[in-house]
């Protein structure tokens, strides 16, 4: 891998404002169209960031191709050895230059008041993260104005309508979501204890959420998302359960402490499992199993953001319900 100087300005010696990383994996046609739809969203002093994750249908050399520095400065390019599915975005992270960064996924074409209307959404020192409205190719809503609840020992979430005004939000979907690069360099970015995939947006936001600060949803800022093209290519569907049902464990055993809560989790793993057992749901069993061998990372990452915690979970919860929200 080869990374660049983090000069906070760009080649016209401003200060980068925001830096848009997509992620890609094996997806040249889809990637192209992404890059062009940011060409038009972005303004002077933002940049997009590349990131390829070891392709070998050539997407890193058709954009490089299809927007050569000379013409398309503000597109830059990081080519990465090996697949390291949505954690490379950190990667990205590591060499961007903007006060505020977005992660992106490879598979949306974004509308052109993407990025100046998610900005508008950081007005107070404490918001995080602000999460974009996202449609499918058809224009129907993905839900990302989202509430969180806890029930049977485990955090969910659902999602809400859209609102024409800007209100909190559960959490920032991991690729369609602005944040505050200064903030997430302070409470750790998406963490790699949930390898390969799948809650890590959720575990990201919930932390941020317990540090004290918001997420906002931010209903200006536009795109459309195809979604799930890449995994769908790499893992087979037991195999994407099973990182959602470990994902999920691992997420409390990280960052919950509330200790009722805690019981409460506790004492509902064993009928989990047995229903998982008699329906041989093999994605929950094998999510159970990998999430064990990881519980001695669990517990060191959470006595890393213990000490940073300002907010209880129950107040955390109130904060991110439905009612709380409006629906």
């Amino acid at each position: 891998m080869t990374t660049e100087p983090t000069e906070p300005t760009n080649t016209a010696g401003h200060e980068v404002r925001c830096s848009l990383i997509v992620l890609n994996f094996e997806q040249r046609e889809l990637l192209l169209d992404c890059v062009r739809s940011m060409l038009a969203a972005i303004g002077p002093d933002d940049e997009i960031i590349v990131v390829d994750n070891g392709s070998s249908d050539g997407s890193a050399d058709a954009v490089a191709e299809t927007f050569p520095t000379e013409a398309y400065p503000a597109v830059r390019v990081l080519r990465l050895p090996v697949n390291r599915y949505i954690f490379s975005l950190n990667a990205g992270l590591e060499i961007a230059r903007g006060r505020f960064v977005a992660f992106c996924n490879n598979d949306m074409v974004v509308e052109d008041n993407f990025v100046e209307q998610a900005l508008t959404c950081f007005v107070d020192d404490d918001v995080f993260a602000a999460c974009a409205r996202v449609l499918d190719r058809n224009g129907v809503e993905q839900g990302t104005r989202t509430a969180g609840y806890w029930k049977h020992g485990l955090l969910f979430y659902e999602p809400l309508p859209h609102s024409e005004t800007s209100t909190s939000c559960f959490f920032a979907v991991g690729g369609q979501s602005f944040y505050r690069r200064d903030l997430l360099n302070d409470i750790g970015s998406i963490d790699e204890l949930l390898w390969p995939m799948y809650h890590e947006d959720i575990e990201l936001s919930y932390r941020a959420w317990k540090n004290g600060y918001r997420i906002v949803y931010a209903p200006g800022s536009v795109c459309h998302h195809m979604g799930g093209h890449t995994s769908r290519k790499v893992f087979t569907a037991t195999q994407l359960r099973s990182f959602v049902r470990q994902n999920e464990l691992l997420m409390v055993w990280k960052d919950v402490t509330d200790r009722r809560m805690l019981v409460e989790h506790v004492l509902w793993l064993v009928p989990r499992l047995g229903t998982a057992l008699l329906r041989w749901d093999t994605g929950t069993l094998i999510g159970f199993c990998n999430a064990i061998k990881r519980l001695p990372g669990a517990l060191r990452a959470r006595r890393t953001v213990r000490p940073l915690f300002r907010r209880s979970d129950r107040a955390v919860l109130e904060l991110v319900s439905s009612s709380a929200i409006g629906d």
